[in-house]
């Protein structure tokens, strides 16, 4: 699994400015955020994702999104299940600011599922796995279409559905 960058988002948290509460979009940030606008010092909210159970499969992802900088609690949660896995299975859980609509929500959580269930587990409990897919074209030339389906045979063996 490959670490997604460090993603999140800045919010004003100086009621009296015009940019309370509105997001900026923050990546690879440390440290402090200072609104844009009127200069306050604000709070950061960080894209982060965990899970729990000690399998070697994945059944569930859930992400929260919706985040309301106010109350500091994500609103509403997604949740994608693979119902033909019936063993023991982790559940993993990002929680992410960026996702602001349920359509986006579910597109990500069937992302992060299948892309758990690619390769072996993430060594660090609380990494965020890659979401983005793998494309094998028939039009690639031979070799290079060759080349990545091997890199895809390769990863489905360390997979946890091959054991199930």
């Amino acid at each position: 699994m490959s670490r997604q960058p460090n993603r999140g988002v800045g919010y004003c948290q100086n009621a009296e400015c015009d940019d309370y509460a509105k997001g900026v979009f923050l990546l690879n940030h440390g440290g402090n955020f200072a609104c844009p606008e009127c200069r306050h010092t604000g709070r950061i909210e960080r894209e982060r994702g965990f899970y729990t159970g000690n399998s070697h499969l994945f059944r569930e992802v859930r992400v929260e999104y919706n985040f309301d900088p106010v109350r500091q609690i994500y609103r509403d949660v997604a949740i994608i299940q693979d119902v033909s896995l019936w063993e023991e299975s982790n559940t993993y859980t990002l929680q992410s600011p960026l996702v602001r609509t349920e359509k986006r929500a579910l597109k990500v959580a069937e992302a992060i599922l299948a892309n758990l269930n690619r390769g072996p587990l993430p060594l660090d409990r609380n990494e965020i796995p890659n979401a983005s897919e793998s494309v094998i074209s028939f039009d690639d030339p031979t070799d290079e279409f060759q080349r990545k389906l091997k890199m895809l045979a390769s990863e489905w063996e360390m997979s946890g559905l091959r054991s199930s």
